[in-house]
């Protein structure tokens, strides 16, 4: 791994670069914070706007299942908080104004199910909130970092596949009033608490995040810088179709115009033909990536609220490790 970055000035300005018409500053900079924080331990980053995530009204002209498949990254969270005595879910979502996740370590489940991975989840709580996450457990901390508590629960979540019922070992953490964190792995989670814990504005190398600047200020979107070493099994991770010379595949949504926009990064065209006759081979109405310049190939995902746009939203999904055996 390398040496983590403290930039403060650079950091701001990155900030401040991102900042879209009607966000608030401080939540931009929250925001930049958390996504280097997960570009540096993870393989793929996704973020949504925490209003997108509760009811369906945030998505007037979508179908609920390409809506369901749109959230189906942040839906092992959900599952998560509302496992606890006291169900969290609704509560974290009000008190958000977004939800980050990085997963990695993408493996197959046990007969049908999601895939697993190693993920982190990261709230970005509201300015002059009265979050306190103790209050959601009856028993004492476990760990801590930093000085401030993690805690430790089970639950029953489908994690590991139909065929291996064992429950999934839950951990989180508040940083400040600043963010909340839920994790699977205890040392990604003290990892993730104690960057964002730093009192430094924590740069990362959003600079060196291809496009980040366009990517960022939507407000649904994934990134995916492909590691092409150690993979276990390429179905699993999203990448039976993409070849060595895949780089980064990048989601967003545009819910105004029905559409999203899927980019893929690579030094040839390789991974785009073969995704393109993917699409073809299993009869997915797919509209092609073409290429738009120089190692640049995009998409347009248009959602026409049937069955099949409903399965190109979960293919795409897919794309990013988070695909599901049926």
């Amino acid at each position: 791994m390398r040496p983590f970055l403290k930039m403060r000035i650079a950091a701001i300005a990155v900030a401040l670069l991102t900042v879209g018409c009607g966000r608030n500053v401080a939540e931009t900079i929250d925001q930049s914070r958390a996504a280097s924080s997960l570009f540096e331990e993870f393989e793929t980053v996704f973020y949504s706007k925490a209003e997108l995530l509760s009811g369906f009204d945030a998505y007037r002209q979508l179908s609920k299942l390409e809506v369901t498949n749109l959230r189906f990254p942040f839906a092992y969270l959900q599952g998560a908080l509302d496992s606890l005595d006291r169900p969290a879910s609704a509560d974290v979502l009000a008190n958000s104004d977004a939800i980050l996740v990085g997963a990695k370590d993408f493996l197959p489940p046990a007969g049908l199910g999601p895939v697993r991975s190693q993920r982190c989840y990261v709230a970005i709580l509201k300015h002059r909130n009265s979050f306190v996450l103790a209050k959601y457990f009856r028993v004492p901390p476990v760990l801590s970092v930093a000085g401030m508590p993690i805690w430790s629960w089970s639950a029953k979540l489908g994690e590991f596949g139909e065929d291996d019922q064992r429950s999934s070992s839950l951990y989180a953490t508040q940083v400040g009033q600043s963010y909340v964190l839920i994790a699977n792995d205890p040392k990604e989670l003290q990892t993730i608490a104690q960057h964002l814990a730093s009192t430094d504005v924590d740069a990362h190398r959003l600079t060196e995040i291809r496009e980040w600047a366009s990517v960022s200020h939507h407000d649904m979107w994934g990134y995916r810088r492909y590691r092409h070493a150690g993979i276990v099994d390429p179905m699993a991770a999203g990448m039976a179709d993409v070849t060595p010379t895949a780089e980064n595949l990048i989601f967003f949504l545009n819910p105004a115009q029905k559409s999203a926009v899927l980019r893929l990064l690579a030094s040839d065209e390789s991974t785009a033909e073969k995704i393109n006759a993917e699409m073809v081979k299993t009869r997915i109405t797919w509209s092609p990536f073409r290429p738009t310049g120089a190692g640049a190939w995009e998409t347009t995902i248009s959602f026409s609220g049937d069955e099949n746009s409903a399965d190109r939203t979960f293919v795409v999904i897919g794309l990013f490790g988070f695909p599901v055996y049926l």
